[in-house]
């Protein structure tokens, strides 16, 4: 059968207004989802918990926020189902409160417990606000939900800190005091002013016992309602400087130490803790701890012989740190002398370039003698040939070689003997020996050196036939600071830090040291054993002083507040054959970023305005900037700025001062990880 022909559709006879009525409701209705729809991407964007309710009550929409925190989809959570996540003994007063709410047509915002994903039950506050449409009718709820269980705990645990309070002040080992100040001390006042007002209205009102037995009295009542003339003598110049030290940190003390006196006339010493209760530029009261200090501070006294040579020590140090400054400042005078093409100009490139690695890795670790003491030196691992290392070390001192005319017996393996390890550092070893040598040797004894391998271990000898070392001597060689022999000798020996480190950077590349001498006047041999790796070891890589290759040209944006460095790097970039553009501050570098558009973005970390975390995360947000490779270039380097930088999105991260081809390798390497061919 053949369907029945489809009448014609009647006329629309609706009037034009009401036609014009419904268009502009559609209109309205098409905007409120627009609005409805970048609310919800909003929402999903925050990390809080956002919902939406409707007119009814029913919730209409859950953030992200919601789903992550509560484990429950956002389908389960509409109309009344986020009430399941809702602690079951709370449920029915947050159910009937926001339908309360809801009739009110009024903001609400209610504290209730919610299960976390995890099944623990947190503490929120759960606050929303009536949403209006265009015309006044109201559309439901918009709020949000936030978990305030740490502040809600810390609460209940305030409840039951008074009784803790007043048990522990009891107990304390440690003086506990409570001062009222009447009339309140003006701290607006010039500090001279403010400890008159301090001493003339300061009043004890509160002590425990401990607090009292330090001054040998009886019971607290003796100390309440009088001053600090009860410990010290007003008029003294200890009370004031006491009180004038308090009044500088702002009543906010870390540790101040007082000296004192008890009944008995006997010295005192205590290290006091205070906090100062200030309104409105008034001291009203004041609160502190009060510890014994006076063993401890006859112990400091008997240190004064050790804080003597340590300033000399220190003094010294400082003396010898000046002495690599000088074949660096000598060979670049003999560089400057000499003309681009002299054959000399090389081998004096090559001093400056290795005084130069020894002073930045040195200068930051020998100056602090405590790190040297804890191990705390961190080594640069890279493939080593030991004969390299040996002539690096016999290079360096050549000049005290030449000077005590020692004749050089060096024996070295034919074959390459390598291992992974810190060259500078094992070049440090090798040189501390040698030093050692020459200065306790007298003029032309040889000194031997030698390298083998023996047990998979790589063996070096440094041999003299110096003043020997007495048996008793050494236990103590390797002892930080420890100098051995007579006045005369330690007149033209070292730091006392130098065979210490020895020790330490042999024991860093799980290695020893011995020494051995027949005795006074029979010279000395010191022997470090270094472990050879099982398996072979790349030979290392020599290029850092050879003139890189042209690179293909390259935007690079270099970003630093420090403007030497980054006009200077610019320039290396330059003769290096890449396009450079460059910025002092974060702001300033996204602007170059967006209107120059380079390839690479070189960041410092610390820059005022935008920091190189917040300008790479901006970059990382744009559509232009998704694809740049970002590279961090900082004096940062700890394991968790590495982090930091990873999740903000830099590529990679490099650690002032970089030489110029790791900078340009690494840039390499990121460009091909970014843009692979």
């Amino acid at each position: 059968m053949s369907k029945p022909d489809r009448p014609d559709p009647e006329p629309d006879r609706t009037p034009a207004a009401a036609r014009r009525g419904r268009l502009e409701s559609a209109t309205l209705d098409a905007a409120e989802m627009a609005a409805q729809q970048r609310l919800h991407e909003f929402a999903d964007l925050t990390p809080g918990m956002l919902w939406v309710a409707g007119p009814d009550g029913a919730c209409t929409f859950v953030s992200r926020g919601w789903v992550e925190f509560t484990g429950q989809s956002q389908r389960d959570a509409l109309g009344f189902g986020w009430l399941e996540k809702v602690h079951p003994d709370d449920r029915s007063r947050a159910d009937a409160a926001f339908r309360q709410a809801n009739e009110r047509q009024a903001a609400i915002a209610l504290e209730h417990r919610m299960c976390r994903a995890d099944g623990a039950w947190r503490w929120v506050i759960d606050a929303g606000r009536p949403r209006w449409g265009p015309h006044g009718e109201f559309l439901g709820f918009v709020g949000s939900v936030t978990d305030i269980h740490d502040r809600r705990t810390a609460e209940d645990a305030l409840r039951d800190s008074e009784e803790r309070y007043r048990a522990f002040v009891a107990n304390s080992s440690e003086g506990i005091w409570r001062m009222e100040f009447q009339p309140p001390v003006d701290t607006r006042l010039p500090v001279d002013e403010q400890v008159e007002a301090f001493l003339r209205s300061g009043r004890f009102a509160e002590c425990n016992e401990a607090f009292v037995r330090m001054y040998g009295l009886d019971s607290p009542d003796q100390v309440i309602g009088h001053g600090l003339e009860l410990m010290m003598d007003p008029a003294g110049p200890q009370v004031r400087e006491y009180v004038r030290s308090l009044v500088q940190t702002g009543y906010r003390a870390g540790e101040v130490e007082s000296q004192e006196r008890g009944r008995d006339g006997r010295p005192l010493w205590f290290a006091n803790n205070l906090s100062g209760v200030i309104e409105n530029g008034l001291l009203l009261r004041a609160w502190g701890t009060q510890r014994d200090i006076t063993l401890r501070k006859q112990a400091e006294a008997a240190l004064v012989e050790a804080d003597r040579r340590k300033d000399e020590f220190l003094a010294t140090l400082a003396h010898e740190l000046r002495n690599p400054l000088a074949p660096i400042r000598a060979s670049a005078e003999l560089l400057r002398m000499s003309g681009q093409h002299d054959e000399r100009l090389a081998r004096h490139a090559e001093v400056i370039g290795r005084q130069v690695a020894h002073l930045a890795r040195m200068i930051d670790d020998l100056m602090d003698a405590s790190r040297i003491s804890r191990g705390k030196l961190e080594l640069r691992l890279a493939p080593v040939v030991l004969q390299d290392v040996v002539r690096s070390a016999l290079e360096n001192v050549k000049t005290e070689l030449q000077a005590g005319r020692h004749p050089l017996q060096l024996s070295l393996p034919d074959e390459p003997v390598r291992m992974v390890g810190d060259e500078v550092r094992l070049v440090q070893v090798v040189q501390n020996l040698l030093t050692n040598a020459t200065r306790y040797s007298a003029a032309e004894r040889p000194i031997a050196v030698s390298l083998e391998t023996e047990d998979g271990h790589a063996v070096l000898r440094v041999r003299d036939q110096g003043i020997g070392i007495a048996a008793d001597q050494i236990p103590r060689l390797f002892e930080l600071f420890y100098q051995g022999g007579s006045e005369s000798d330690r007149a033209t020996g070292g730091l006392g830090i130098g065979l210490p480190l020895v020790q330490l950077l042999a024991g860093l590349h799980h290695g020893s040291v011995e020494v051995y001498s027949p005795g006074l006047g029979q010279g000395s041999e010191f022997l470090v054993r270094l472990p050879l790796p099982a398996g072979p070891v790349e030979a290392p890589d020599r290029s850092g002083g050879q003139r890189l290759a042209a690179a293909p040209r390259r935007r690079v944006l270099v970003v630093d507040d420090n403007r030497d460095a980054a006009d200077m790097l610019a320039e290396v970039l330059r003769v290096l054959g890449e396009e450079v553009c460059t910025a002092y501050d974060g702001v300033e570098g996204l602007a170059r970023a967006e209107a120059w558009r380079p390839e690479v973005v070189i960041l410092d970390l610390g820059m005022p305005r935008l920091d190189g975390y917040g300008a790479c995360r901006a970059l990382r947000a744009s559509e232009w900037g998704r694809d740049m490779v970002v590279l961090a270039l900082s004096g940062w380097g700890q394991p968790a700025d590495l982090e930091r930088g990873a999740a903000a999105g830099f590529d990679g991260h490099l650690v002032k001062p970089v030489a110029p081809d790791i900078l340009v390798r690494k840039i390499e390497e990121l460009m091909a990880a970014r843009h692979p061919a």
